[in-house]
């Protein structure tokens, strides 16, 4: 039997067992299914809907529109085994333990799957993100964890075995197919859906036509790969070549948002909206060289400003904009909130209903993000709607006025810090503190 014949034979299988085995029993369900849908490395300033001026994002700008944006959600950290921590545990990353890929999420506290789960949920998961793994403890709760099928498939067809290197192949189309394959056979109510687009990741290597949508004329030495290695070994190239790294960059956005339409065609035309939370947003941003690297480590806006929108059933939010700073913590403790279930008291995030019903205006005063994954030194940063105080593990510290200074290329030194920074100053230490402790 041929590899790929396998390969579907064993996930239909699987679907099938967890269909019958689940315990559908329970009086008591909740009344909404759950929808969480992350794109991996999608900074804001390239979504439509948030400004930016190549049509790179017309579906989810679509999705947005129909529903509530959030044009202030913030990323816990710049790159995703942290950020992911956060969105399944409400936890900082320095509570919840995946802050490098040698850690893994702590068994101290739940997780949204294992919550769900005791709550009359069927869990299912589809990613094919190598660090998104049960290896690093993202499966907790899970009745199906599927991280492992694209590679299969993709190793199936590999000429004469070649090695797959997930970072250069397109997936996709084969998280939809995994993902929409098990939503056409489940009967489970309710449950809870989590998928992980992983194409936007580098390298940037987006298939025709979306490779030359936008420098088709490039006749220069970048092909999209390798990306990250810079500049570690080498010099930033030439603006030019920037900007062919930033047009392959946004032909796989491109390509993801039309991913993303088939997804979102296939919950319409099954008519799950109308009774299920469905949440897209991404797991952080990306950089090109605005700070001297490339990739995502830091905590620079670029990385940690992301998209987020949210749909919820019945609600009259709908066409609504919201300005209020979110953060990804916040993402657990909302879901619980619209379904009734009691918010842990562990959760460092709030629930963004008293702001999305408008009974608020304000949620956060201050957003706190943190990188330590090992590839930079260690950084911090704490951030109102205007200014962003930042430090690192040699103790500097210095601020950003981000209303004169959006692209933070102005620090401001402590000696002129003005009094609003001060007083974020003061909450600094506190928040890392809370970020960090057990």
């Amino acid at each position: 039997m041929k590899p790929a014949i396998i390969y579907r034979t064993i996930t239909v299988f699987l679907i099938i067992v967890g269909t019958f085995l689940h315990d559908a029993s329970a009086d008591d369900r909740p009344q909404y299914n759950v929808i969480l849908i992350t794109i991996s490395s999608l900074r804001a300033d390239h979504v439509g809907s948030l400004g930016y001026e190549r049509d790179t994002t017309p579906n989810l700008d679509k999705f947005a529109k129909e529903n509530i944006l959030f044009s202030n959600a913030f990323a816990v950290s710049g790159w995703m085994i942290p950020a992911h921590g956060s969105i399944f545990t409400s936890l900082y990353p320095g509570r919840h333990g995946a802050t490098h890929i040698e850690n893994k999420l702590s068994n101290e506290h739940q997780t949204l799957a294992e919550i769900l789960k005791k709550n009359g949920y069927y869990c299912a998961g589809f990613c094919c993100n190598p660090r998104l793994d049960d290896e690093h403890g993202f499966a907790r709760g899970f009745d199906l964890y599927d991280d492992y099928s694209v590679q299969i498939m993709l190793e199936s067809l590999a000429f004469e075995n070649a090695a797959v290197d997930i970072d250069k192949q397109r997936t996709n189309a084969l998280i939809n197919d995994a993902a929409v394959n098990w939503l056409q056979n489940n009967s489970h109510r309710p449950f809870f859906m989590f998928v992980h687009y992983y194409d936007n990741h580098w390298d940037y290597t987006p298939p025709p036509p979306y490779r030359d949508l936008y420098d088709p004329g490039y006749t220069g030495p970048i092909d999209g790969t390798e990306i990250a290695r810079e500049p570690l070994f080498s010099n930033p190239p030439d603006v030019k070549d920037i900007r062919h790294i930033i047009a392959l960059y946004d032909g796989e956005v491109k390509q993801t948002d039309n991913d993303l339409s088939e997804m979102l065609k296939v919950l319409s035309d099954m008519k799950l909206p109308e009774n299920s939370i469905v949440i897209i947003l991404a797991d952080h941003g990306e950089q090109f060289y605005e700070h001297g690297h490339t990739s995502h480590h830091g905590v620079y806006e670029e990385l940690i400003h992301i998209p987020m929108a949210i749909s919820i059933p019945g609600s009259q939010a709908k066409s609504k904009k919201i300005d209020s700073l979110v953060s990804q913590v916040d993402i657990m403790p909302t879901i619980l909130d619209y379904l009734g279930i009691t918010i842990p008291e562990f959760c460092q995030g709030r629930s963004l209903k008293p702001l999305i019903e408008g009974r608020i205006e304000e949620i956060n005063q201050f957003i706190f993000t943190e990188y330590t994954g090992g590839a930079i030194p260690d950084c911090f940063a704490v951030r109102s709607k205007r200014y962003k105080l930042y430090t690192n593990s040699s103790g500097e510290l210095f601020a950003y006025d981000l209303l004169k200074d959006p692209k933070e290329q102005a620090p401001i030194a402590t000696s002129d810090f003005p009094p609003e920074v001060k007083i974020i100053e003061k909450n600094l230490r506190n928040l890392m503190q809370a970020a960090s402790s057990k």
